[in-house]
Formats: C-alpha cells, sequence, structure tokens
C-alpha cells in the first residue's frame, strides 16, 4: 500500500522505500498516460496489473483520476494492495499545477512539470511533452533528456503509443537513450487502440524490456488486457 506522503522531490511514497529502487538490480515501472476524464480505465489497470510493480508513473492530462485512484487506495484496503508503493507523477497541458487529496485529512499536493527518479541504477526522467513540441517529432525532447543526462524518458501528449533506442553522444562516449510513449489509456489516436505500458528496468541496460498492453471492453462493459507488440518508428501527428 502507497504512504500518502509527498517528498521532496514531489514523488509519493515512503522516502526510504523510493531512495531504495535505485540499488535494486530490477524494478518494474507502470507507465500510464492521458486517461482525460476516465479514472474507472485507471482502476483497473492499477488493479489487475499494480500488484506486481514497484512504481506508477503517470504522464498527465487525467491528474484528477490519478487523485481518485489515490484516495480509493486509502479507503478500499484490497484496492490499496494493488497500488504501487511510489507513484511519480507530472502536470500534462490540461491539469492544475496543485491539487488536493481528501482522505482523513487535506493533503496537498503539488504537481511538477518535469520528474526525474531512479530505477536500478540509472536515471529517468518524466514529462508529458507538450514543452517540447512532440506532436512534431521528438527531437527536442530527446535534446533534454541528454542534456539533463538521464536513461530514459517517458512522455505522453500524443496518445500514441511509441518506443525507441537511440544511439547518442554522452560525455564523448557512444551510449543509448530510451524515450516511451505509453499512449493514451482512454483515448488513442492515430488508429492504435487504448494503450499502457510496463517498463522492466535493469541495472544491466541490454535487459530492459517494454511491454505494452491493449485494452479493450467486453460485453458487460469489464475491461480487459492484451499485450502487444512494442511500437516502434518516430511519431509526427502533424
Amino acid at each position: 500500500m502507497i504512504e500518502l506522503t509527498q517528498q521532496e522531490n514531489l514523488a509519493i511514497g515512503n522516502k526510504e522505500y523510493i531512495a531504495s529502487l535505485n540499488e535494486k538490480d530490477f524494478a518494474r515501472a507502470l507507465l500510464l498516460s492521458d486517461s482525460h476524464g476516465n479514472p474507472r480505465v485507471m482502476q483497473a489497470i492499477i488493479s489487475r496489473f499494480g500488484g506486481e510493480c514497484d512504481c506508477l508513473c503517470f504522464c498527465g492530462d487525467g491528474l484528477l483520476d490519478l487523485v481518485s485512484c489515490l484516495e480509493l487506495s486509502f479507503f478500499d484496503e484490497e484496492f490499496g494492495k494493488s497500488f504501487p508503493p511510489a507513484l511519480f507523477f507530472v502536470r500534462g497541458n490540461g491539469d492544475n499545477s496543485t491539487t488536493v487529496l481528501f482522505t482523513d485529512k487535506r493533503i496537498p499536493l503539488q504537481v511538477p512539470e518535469i520528474q526525474e527518479f531512479s530505477l536500478a541504477g540509472r536515471r529517468f526522467m518524466l514529462t508529458h511533452g507538450h514543452r517540447y513540441g512532440v506532436y512534431y517529432g521528438i527531437k527536442d525532447l530527446r535534446a533534454e533528456a541528454v542534456r539533463r543526462g538521464v536513461s530514459a524518458v517517458w512522455y505522453g501528449h500524443t496518445h500514441v503509443p511509441n518506443s525507441q533506442r537511440s544511439h547518442i553522444k554522452r560525455d564523448g562516449r557512444n551510449d543509448f537513450l530510451g524515450v516511451t510513449n505509453p499512449g493514451s489509456c482512454a483515448e488513442a489516436r492515430g488508429g492504435m487502440p487504448n494503450t499502457f505500458a510496463i517498463i522492466d528496468a535493469h541495472r544491466d541496460e541490454d535487459k530492459n524490456q517494454c511491454h505494452y498492453y491493449r485494452i479493450t471492453q467486453n460485453n458487460l462493459g469489464d475491461y480487459d488486457f492484451e499485450e502487444m507488440p512494442t511500437p516502434r518508428g518516430e511519431i509526427r501527428l502533424f
């Protein structure tokens, strides 16, 4: 169950646990974005997959959906067991910069534009992407990630799932940069289904894996999830 405490780096969870994620040889992240007013699908994803993940990463545009899930984790013990014990999240262009959790008390939260964190000895950057013109490509986003020295950047905004691994120069040596968009879990674009991703981050970078899942609803209105091939290639919407 997640500790509903916001730390200095604006992540939510237990401070010692968040720090321990960097010491792991392997950490699993549940990566969601762009729920746009559909907390039910977010709840379904967390209920099914959250218990096997070390952290939840939300790329923005659906802040109130995320808050709804955090509040449910407090009031519903079963759902609380499924919520990953650490949360990294950012503000989308449709989100506010502050919000409030209502549990047995009022908990004000600050919502960052960018959040950096460490998993399995590697540094990651989380952002929504609208500040970097991602509708037109990821050149500026990639440049910002290289400037910050992170191993990978995860973003949203386009509603199109995509994962790339680029060759870059870092401190005069050859290196790699991962760039991943989980797509939208509620309002997909570009002919894609609604999607999310699970990232397996390893200290040995060659073992890193990205698993994508398509989201469907059955005749009873319940959500079903099916693993799908990882979408790759440059994405431009205009």
